[in-house]
This record gives C-alpha cells, structure tokens and sequence, in this order.
C-alpha cells in the first residue's frame, strides 16, 4: 500500500534524529518507520520551514519526507498556522497525482484541510483515496479544561471531520467529543500514543544530574511539559513547598529560544527563589531523546500537571523507564495509567492535590513505588509499543479503503 502521510507543519526528520521536538514530530517519525516494515511505501509531506532542507530526504527504507515550499521558510506560530494552507494544498495536489497514494493520512486540522482540498481529484479514474485524520487535540476537549478558545479552529475541526473518511483519535476522551460534533462512533478509531520501548526501558544507566542530592536522600520528583503559565510547571514548584523531603526536575519542551533568554523560565526561577525552594528545583532546558531515559531512570516519580495532555508521549516514556505516575485523568493519560495499579488519577492538579499524592506514594516508602513502576513498565511493553500503534493504525487503513484495496491482517494481528 501507498500511504501518504500530511503534516503541514510538523517534520517528522527531528524526531528521527533524536533531536528535542514535539509529541507529534515523534508520532509521524514513529509510525512512518513502522508501517514501512509492514511492507508499506511511506511519503510524509511537509511544509518546507527552513532554507536547507531538500526537495526529498530519506528517512529510513521506505520512508521519505517530501519539503512543500508554500510560505516563509520558518516556523509559524500557532495563531497564523492556516495562513499558507491553501498554497501547500494547491502543491500537494499536483505531489498526490503523481504518487497516486491508496490512502492519506493527515495530522491535525490544517493539514486535514489541505488533503480534503488536495486528494478529491487525484485519481484518473474518478475515485479519489480515502481520508483518514488524526487530531491529537480537539478545541472543544481543550476548552472544557479551562484552555483557551478558538472559535474558528474548533469549526473547523468539526468540518474536517464530518468530511473525512475515517477519524483517528487519541483517547476516549476525543472520541466523546466527536461523538457530540454527530460524527458516527463508527468512523472514530481510537489508536494511543506509543513509545519505543527498546530505548526507554528500565534497563539502563542512569545520571546523576540534575539532582541536588544523592539518590535515596530525597524523592525525586520529574516532569516533562511547557514553561508557559497554564501548562503546570508553576503547581509543580508550589506543591514542592508542602514536600521538604523531595526535589524537583522540569525538563522543558522543545522551544525556539535558549532557556537563559526565555521569560517563562525566568518566571519560575523566580518563583522558586520566592518560594524558597531554588534549592531544590532543577530547570533543565530540552533534552536529546537519546539521553532522556537515563534521566527519567534517575528519578524516582513522574508526575504531570498540565490541565490536559492530549499526547500522553511523556507519560508514557516515564512508564517505559519504571517510573510511577501522578496525572490529571483527562486527555490521553486516564488510557495510560491505570489508578492505584501504573500511579495515581487526579480530578485536579492543584498544588495541593498534588503534594497530597506524593506524599500518599512515598510515605510507604519504596514498595508501593516499585509496584507502581513494574507494572507501568509492563503496561507500556504490552500496550503501547509503535510496533502496535502501526498495526492499529493498519486496521483504520484497510478498513477506510475500497475493498478491494483493502490489506489482509498480518499474521498474529488478531493477538492484539
């Protein structure tokens, strides 16, 4: 089968060199390369965002990831991510007609709308491929978490997918809201975030920094999430005040600016130092995928209080790598950790909340922990490898498409 994957504005190469990017750089990377060892061709578009990348880059045997020029040769931000869309349709087009792909799979709401706009009249024939599209996050999901709203997305986030022909979501929680745009339960899919559980994994080295202390002195106390007010890096440095027996290390998501020049980070240096514990807080700027799970190893919680993670990524590293975790159940994390069995569910991340959890996890000492954490890890191993996700994603291909196009399972499929 030929799949053509469009990301308008997320190249999947970062993630493939280990380089600090976004959950869905890391999911295209991922499930790209894993469709092609199912025996697929794989092209991923997208949009050209910097003046040295090629025409064409290989990423691996059947995989490619083809550069639209359509804009400036930079990064947008999220508020003028529809600016150029028409342009990379109107490109993208004439890349499908050539390709003739089976399927396209798009990755968000912009690049939903270029391939609804691009790949109706892509066959001679008159039958154009299916459409299958992924929202990582929905609008509608993030307003009812307090973020911000933004009308004209979330109208188009319910066109999309009331035209596309199958719809692939994160979490049960997405597949509630589209159940309530009138979208079809039967169209809806829900294929989870994944991890690589061959490099996050509990078997391996670990570091000694960040960390204050020496391990076993303090609990140590890990999260990976935004700087920005709102995303929980502040409740996290507050609940630390209620925790005098542990310490903290934020590792930032990836950001255009250096750590030192950047006005979130200095917020929360700030608040730390008001807070008295500046001491005890650790903030890290992004950190190479490839050295991520010996810090993750060298924590002894993961916790997340970001009010809604449609990812889970973090999450689900941090179970890879055996350690327990404190969530807020929405989003995608209330699939991943399984209460009182992987850590702990909240209905709120406050700070105190959150300290109350933490405090509840470590006054057993390590027992409960290292339950916790065993069966996290086996959680992710059975659950949630890119292995899986592929054959998942397979299933929505095959079912999307004409039948006669349509893929057999391969064999051992049914075990998942």
């Amino acid at each position: 089968m030929k799949i053509a994957l469009i990301a308008e504005h997320t190249n999947p190469l970062s993630a493939h060199k280990g380089e600090p990017t976004c959950g869905e750089s890391v999911h295209i990377s991922a499930i790209s390369r894993h469709l092609a060892k199912r025996g697929h061709r794989v092209t991923v578009f997208s949009r050209r965002n910097a003046p040295d990348l090629p025409d064409r880059s290989r990423m691996g045997r059947g995989v490619n990831v083809e550069h639209i020029a359509a804009g400036p040769e930079s990064a947008v931000t999220a508020d003028r991510a529809a600016d150029h869309t028409g342009a990379f349709a109107t490109a993208l087009k004439d890349r499908l007609v050539d390709s003739g792909p089976d399927v396209v799979h798009a990755f968000g709401w912009t690049s939903g709308l270029a391939a609804l706009s691009a790949a109706r009249d892509t066959r001679e024939n008159g039958s154009a491929p299916p459409i299958v599209q992924t929202f990582h996050s929905l609008n509608v999901a993030e307003q009812r978490a307090g973020l911000p709203k933004y009308p004209d997305r979330a109208r188009m986030e319910a066109a999309i997918a009331g035209r596309a022909d199958a719809i692939v979501v994160n979490s049960a929680d997405q597949r509630f809201e589209l159940a309530r745009m009138g979208v079809p339960r039967g169209r809806v899919s829900v294929v989870p975030f994944g991890v690589d559980t061959d490099h996050f994994s509990v078997e391996g080295s670990t570091t000694a920094e960040p960390w204050h202390s020496r391990r076993g002195e303090r609990t140590r106390i890990i999260s990976v999430t935004g700087l920005a007010s709102g995303s929980g890096a502040d409740v996290l440095i507050e609940a630390l005040t209620r925790l005098p027996d542990a310490e903290l290390a934020i590792v930032a998501d990836p950001a255009p600016v250096e750590l030192a020049l950047d006005e979130d980070a200095g917020r929360l240096k700030f608040l730390a130092k008001e807070a008295g514990v500046d001491d005890r807080v650790t903030l890290t700027g992004p950190i190479d995928r490839k050295e991520l799970p010996k810090l993750l190893r060298s924590a002894d919680v993961y916790v997340s209080a970001a009010p809604y993670d449609p990812y889970g990524g973090a999450v689900l590293e941090a179970m890879a790598c055996g350690l327990p975790i404190i969530g807020k159940a929405s989003g995608s994390i209330p699939g991943a950790v399984l209460h009182g069995t992987t850590g702990v569910l909240l209905r709120s991340v406050g700070p105190n909340t959150i300290a109350r959890a933490l405090h509840g996890l470590t006054s057993s000492g390590s027992t409960m922990r290292a339950a916790y954490g065993i069966a996290g890890a086996d959680r992710a191993e059975s659950r949630f490898t890119w292995q899986r996700v592929a054959a998942e994603t397979e299933r929505v291909y095959a079912h999307a498409c004409p039948q006669e196009d349509a893929l057999p399972l391969a064999a051992g499929d049914d075990a998942h």
